[in-house]
């Protein structure tokens, strides 16, 4: 692909506006990229979309003493998404606008206070690319192909997972939004890249059975990473003193959490020892909601919830696990499992094929239903020290093969030639 890059860090920006999301996920993912391909290439142009202003801003980025990158983000520029409803019901489009009615000029107004300062960019041809979530690359690409551009549209994509049944609760509107997004993001693209080969093979299922289109350009895999960078923030939190199990940004669902609980509550009732669970991420009041049942009265005094903790702490809860759980019953690819093997901490995960790739034979693994399994395997692990240490082993004896985030943005580049 000829011409420049622009490189998309819009979710990075609208994680700026959070609690230590950046951390996390999907804008982790942009942002850890982002960094790493801006050393590798001084010709990247950053770029962020303002919702507010339906235009795009070029970003400027420092190299700081440790010789990482850092971009010159604007915070708490409150850019408020919003989406349309793809629903059959005719008066819910109506709703939508009508609650949203003042959303744009909040978004225009915060911009401008908080933003100002970046320059507007036009992107006319080269390659476009975002790894951000799909329905905030809809309305980007909406923008470029109004303005005329020619740029050829490549989009980083995370997971299928609302497109399966009983993914969620039911085919909500979201479900359908997801789906229209994705629908119209690959008519768009003039190459597709995915973070697994597991999702590579969902979005030829999905194209099989109709629900997606059929791609134009080619489709290739760029696997995430194991990679956990060190923190460069004061710790705030003190790591339990008593062996514990931690879970990151686990919650009831998909995630699965409830079968973490409910191990734990078996081994309470066998009168096996329970260690403490670290639950760490976003604040979830329903997730707290139903810890708090008297079902799990026996295990509640061994739950720790600790709010976005910040990178520092991350890692530090990483290493001081006895292990990281990660019952997804869908992924992706499962960043806080490829990061807890990089700590040299060893990982239980589900049977879901995205979290087989990230492990290899390096997990302990369950049935994501099996809560019996799953408090056998902890039970081991807590109390057959040799089995632990034989595991630790392992683990740090594959280090050297695990994946990068520099790995991650010379495939990237290398795949739009421009490294």
């Amino acid at each position: 692909m000829s011409g420049p890059l622009y490189f998309d860090l819009t979710e990075a920006l609208l994680s700026t506006s959070g609690k230590r999301t950046q951390y996390y996920g999907i804008a982790r993912t942009v942002h850890e990229i982002g960094r790493e391909a801006a050393l590798l290439n001084d010709d990247i142009r950053f770029v962020v979309f303002s919702f507010g202003m339906q235009e795009f801003y070029e970003v400027t980025w420092q190299k700081r003493e440790d010789g990482s990158a850092e971009f010159d983000l604007p915070k708490d520029v409150g850019q408020k998404w919003v989406r349309s409803y793809f629903g059959k019901n005719p008066i819910l489009p109506l709703i939508f606008r009508l609650l949203n009615r003042t959303t744009p000029k909040k978004n225009r107004d915060n911009w401008l206070k908080h933003a100002r300062h970046l320059k507007p960019v036009t992107i006319e041809s080269g390659t476009f690319f975002s790894a951000a979530r799909p329905k905030l690359i809809v309305d980007m690409v909406r923008v470029l192909h109004e303005r005329g551009s020619k740029a050829a549209i490549v989009p980083l994509l995370h997971d299928f997972m609302p497109l399966h049944d009983r993914a969620t609760k039911r085919f909500r509107k979201f479900d359908r939004n997801f789906l229209a997004d994705n629908q119209y993001l690959i008519e768009n693209a003039d190459r597709i890249l995915t973070n697994s080969n597991f999702t590579a093979k969902e979005l030829g299922s999905f194209v099989e059975n109709g629900m997606l289109p059929e791609p134009h350009g080619p489709v290739n895999v760029v696997q995430l990473v194991h990679h956990c960078p060190e923190g460069t923030e004061e710790s705030e939190i003190s790591v339990p003193s008593e062996p514990y199990l931690l879970t990151v940004a686990l919650n009831l669902g998909r995630k699965n959490i409830e079968v973490v609980l409910d191990a734990l509550r078996q081994m309470h009732a066998d009168g096996k020892p329970v260690p403490q669970l670290v639950i760490a991420g976003s604040h979830r009041k329903r997730l707290r909601r139903y810890a708090s049942k008297p079902v799990f009265r026996g295990i509640q005094d061994k739950l720790i919830f600790i709010d976005n903790p910040n990178q520092t702490d991350l890692v530090k809860l990483y290493k001081g696990a006895l292990a990281l759980v990660m019952p997804s019953k869908l992924e992706g690819w499962g960043l806080p499992a490829g990061e807890a093997l990089w700590c040299g901490t060893p990982v239980i995960c589900s049977t879901a094929k995205a979290l087989q790739e990230v492990c290899g034979n390096l997990a302990l693994c369950f049935e994501p239903d099996d809560a019996s399994r799953l408090a056998q395997i902890i039970e081991k692990l807590e109390t057959n020290i040799e089995f632990q240490h034989e595991l630790r082993k392992r683990i740090n004896e594959a280090r050297p093969k695990l994946r990068t985030w520099n790995a991650v943005a010379r495939e990237t580049l290398a795949i739009m030639q421009v490294l």
